[in-house]
C-alpha cells in the first residue's frame, strides 16, 4: 500500500482517480489545488497525481515548487487532450509521466506501479547507502592486534597519495572493506566507490564492464552504458580478484592507467577520468607474471604501495571483539535484546585454524544464533567441524594426565572422547559439577555430554 495525493481542481476527477487507487488497497488523499499539496509534502507521499491546468496556481508551478522541495518524488501530469503539449513540458522539467484526460483504467495503472516501483527502489538505494557508511572508514575496522594495526597504518599513510595500491591476502581477510578505508581516507571520497569482481565475469564482457558500450556494439547491446570506470570519475576503483582479468582486458586497462582516457566498446571518442584505483587479489601475481597469465607491466602500475591483509589466524586476539561485533549486528534480526558468548565456546573459536578467516567467523555467528535457544552461544550450538578440533587438541593433551591407554594407541573419535569424559567423571567420584569444572566447561554443557555418550556414575566407594 502506498500514499498518493492525487490534486486537481475538478471534483469528478478527483473522486475518481481517488476510488480507483483505493479499490487497488493504496491510501489516497484528495486535493483541490496546489498550495494544500505543497503544505501536505511532508506526509511523504509515494506519489503525485497533479492536473496541469488548474486555477490560481497551475501544474507547471506546482510541479517546480514540489521538485525543489522533493526531487525523487514521481509526479505524474493529468492532461486534457488538447494540452498534451503542456505535459510534455512538465516532464522536461521532471514530471515522471503524464495520463490523458479522459484516462485509460489500465494506462493509469501502469503508470502508478513504475512509479511507485521507482520510489521503492530509491528508498532501498537510501538505505543501502547509509549501511554502506557503517562499514566505511578505518574507524569501522574491529581489531586492536599489532598485525591489523600495522595495516590500518599504512592504509591511513596511503590514503592521502594518488598511488596505486595493491591488497594482498586470503579470501575472506577483509580486503574490500580495507579498500574502503583507503577511499574514504583519501581526496577521492567525495566520489563514488565503485567495485567490480574480475573473476565473476565471463571474459567476453569485461571490457564492456569496465570501459561501457555504445548501442548496438555487440549483441545484447540494445542501449548505451557507462562501464566501471566512468562510473568512478572522481572516485575509486576497486578491482578486486585481479589475478583473474584477461589478457586482453588488462592491455586495454593498461592503457588507461599510462593516458587515463579509454573508449567504451564500440566508440571511438576518447573518455578522461580521474579514478583512483585499488587492485586485490589472493593469488601470488609475481607467479601470474611469471606463467604468463599476467602482464608484468600491469602489476608494477598496480602494486605501487602493496598492502598485506592479515589471515585471522595471525590476529587471534581480535577474534573476541569481531564476535562481539558480529553478536552485535545479528541481534536486531533475531530479535534477541541481549547475547553473549560463553568462555567455553570462545576458547573454541580461539583455538580454531579459520581457513576462511573473518567471512567465515561472521557466517559461524550467524549460523550459531539461528540454533541457540538460549540467550548465549555455548559449546554446543558451535558447527561440529569446530568443536572437533578443539575436542581432539583436548585429547592429545589430557590423555596422558588420565594415564588411559590411549596414549599409545589411536581408536575411533568418539570412543576417544567418551572414554576420557568418563575417566574424568571416575577421577571426581561422579560428582558432575566438579568434572565440568576441572574440564573447563559449563555444567549444561556436561550434562549434556553425559547424556550424549551415555557416561554412568562410578559407584560410591565405601
Amino acid at each position: 500500500m502506498a500514499l498518493i495525493f492525487t490534486v486537481d481542481d475538478d471534483a469528478n476527477i478527483r473522486g475518481l482517480i481517488k476510488a480507483l487507487l483505493e479499490d487497488r488497497g493504496h491510501e489516497v488523499v484528495a486535493l483541490e489545488n496546489g498550495k494544500q499539496c505543497l503544505d501536505r509534502l511532508d506526509e511523504n507521499p509515494s506519489v503525485v497525481f497533479l492536473d496541469v491546468a488548474m486555477p490560481m496556481m497551475d501544474g507547471m508551478e506546482i510541479l517546480k515548487s514540489i521538485k525543489n522541495l522533493k526531487n525523487d518524488l514521481p509526479v505524474i501530469m493529468v492532461t486534457a487532450f488538447d494540452v498534451t503539449d503542456s505535459a510534455v513540458k512538465a516532464m522536461k522539467l521532471g514530471a515522471f509521466d503524464y495520463i490523458v484526460k479522459p484516462f485509460d483504467e489500465l494506462r493509469l495503472f501502469s503508470v502508478l506501479d513504475k512509479a511507485i516501483e521507482q520510489t521503492t527502489l530509491v528508498g532501498q538505494v537510501r538505505y543501502l547507502q547509509g549501511e554502506l557508511s557503517k562499514v566505511q572508514g578505518v574507524r569501522n575496522i574491529v581489531g586492536k592486534s599489532l598485525a591489523l594495526t600495522d595495516t590500518l597504518s599504512k592504509i591511513k599513510k596511503v590514503g592521502s597519495s594518488n598511488a596505486g595500491v595493491l591488497l594482498l591476502g586470503e579470501s575472506g581477510t577483509g580486503k574490500e572493506l580495507m579498500a574502503r578505508a583507503i577511499h574514504e581516507n583519501s581526496r577521492f571520497s567525495k566520489g563514488l566507490f565503485v567495485d567490480i569482481n574480475c573473476g565473476a565475469i565471463p571474459e567476453n564482457l569485461q571490457e564492456s564492464e569496465l570501459f561501457g558500450h555504445n548501442k548496438g556494439s555487440f549483441t545484447g547491446a540494445t542501449e548505451s552504458r557507462k562501464g566501471r570506470l566512468e562510473l568512478a570519475d572522481e572516485g575509486t576503483l576497486f578491482l578486486d580478484e585481479v589475478a583473474e582479468m584477461s589478457l586482453n582486458t588488462q592491455v586495454k586497462f593498461l592503457r588507461y592507467l599510462q593516458e587515463k582516457s579509454f573508449e567504451r566498446v564500440g566508440a571511438v571518442k576518447k573518455i578522461f577520468t580521474n579514478t583512483r584505483v585499488i587492485a586485490a587479489t589472493n593469488k601470488d601475481l609475481l607467479e601470474k607474471v611469471n606463467d604468463g597469465s599476467f602482464r608484468e607491466d600491469l602489476y608494477y602500475r598496480l602494486a605501487v604501495f602493496p598492502i598485506k591483509v592479515p589471515p585471522l589466524r595471525e590476529r587471534k586476539e581480535d577474534i573476541p571483539s569481531l564476535a562481539a561485533h558480529f553478536v552485535d549486528n545479528f541481534k536486531k534480526e533475531f530479535g534477541k535484546k541481549t547475547f553473549s558468548i560463553t568462555p567455553e565456546a570462545m576458547n573454541i573459536l580461539m583455538n580454531y585454524f579459520w581457513p576462511g578467516n573473518v567471512r567465515e567467523l561472521q557466517n559461524v555467528i550467524y549460523q550459531v544464533m539461528i540454533m541457540a535457544e538460549s540467550g548465549s552461544i555455548d559449546i554446543d550450538t558451535l558447527p561440529e567441524n569446530l568443536r572437533s578440533v578443539n575436542s581432539k587438541k583436548n585429547h592429545i593433551a589430557t590423555t596422558p594426565q588420565y594415564g588411559s591407554s590411549l596414549a599409545g594407541s589411536i581408536d575411533p573419535f568418539e570412543d576417544s572422547i567418551r572414554q576420557v569424559l568418563q575417566r574424568a567423571l571416575e577421577l571426581t567420584n561422579g560428582d558432575i559439577p566438579e568434572t565440568a569444572k576441572q574440564l573447563k566447561l559449563s555444567r549444561s554443557s556436561f550434562y549434556r555430554m553425559v547424556q550424549k555418550y551415555d557416561l554412568t556414575k562410578p559407584a560410591p566407594k565405601n
